[in-house]
């Protein structure tokens, strides 16, 4: 790892050689950005490289296990809540689950997320589960060289926000989701719910497609 002023922490399946090697891409193009990173399958504890130590030391295989277990645990939750933001990589049929939770970890800490996802595969109807889509804002990159330029942006944009009284991500989608619950609760109508909605997300779905549609010029510009 190298240093930097933001650090991300790279977040993702590791369970072949594809998927290393996607990690491993992911990394790189942070690396060549001046971001400091933590990959796990480069920075982190092996288990199978450390498990053969521990039984040296005679120690049953199923306690060194456990042991490993709680040790990368700790590990990489203290690496989340040290990095600046997370890098999530979205391919594959379903999301891996160890991922998933490093992803939670990070958004409920605050941290800035951005996904990766060239991989068409999903299942819901061609599109991503929504509670990781929203982790961040349901907007995702599809090239690695985007990555670092996503960050960039949420970096400057979380700077930005510092001076004023914005609330915290998890506070705020706390707060959106106990007024549903409320309107849930009271039997509103399907209209009175759905004019709910629009109150609480249509601006920022607006602005949502307007940076999509800004983003798709931009890149058209510089092809």
């Amino acid at each position: 790892m190298k240093k930097s002023q933001y650090k991300i922490y790279c977040a993702g399946p590791l369970f072949n050689p594809k998927e290393r090697e996607e990690m491993a891409s992911i990394a790189s193009a942070l690396d060549s950005a001046g971001y400091d990173y933590f990959l796990p399958q480069e920075d982190g504890l092996e288990f199978a490289k450390l498990l053969p130590a521990f039984i040296a030391k005679n120690i049953h295989p199923l306690q060194a296990a456990i042991i490993l277990n709680m040790a990368i645990f700790s590990l990489d939750v203290f690496e989340i809540i040290d990095s600046d933001g997370l890098a999530l990589n979205l391919n594959g049929r379903v999301p891996d689950e160890g991922a998933m939770v490093e992803a939670g970890i990070a958004w409920a800490n605050n941290k800035s997320l951005v996904i990766f996802k060239n991989d068409d595969r999903s299942l819901i109807q061609g599109n991503c589960n929504p509670l990781v889509m929203g982790l961040s804002n349901f907007e995702f990159v599809e090239n690695y060289k985007d990555i670092p330029i996503a960050f960039a942006e949420k970096f400057k944009k979380s700077s930005n926000d510092a001076d004023s009284l914005v609330s915290p991500k998890f506070e705020t989608a706390k707060k959106n989701g106990r007024t549903i619950r409320e309107y849930l609760s009271s039997k509103k109508t399907l209209n009175e719910i759905t004019e709910l909605l629009i109150l609480l997300f249509g601006e920022m779905r607006c602005q949502h497609i307007s940076n999509q549609r800004e983003n798709s010029i931009l890149a058209h510009m510089q092809q």
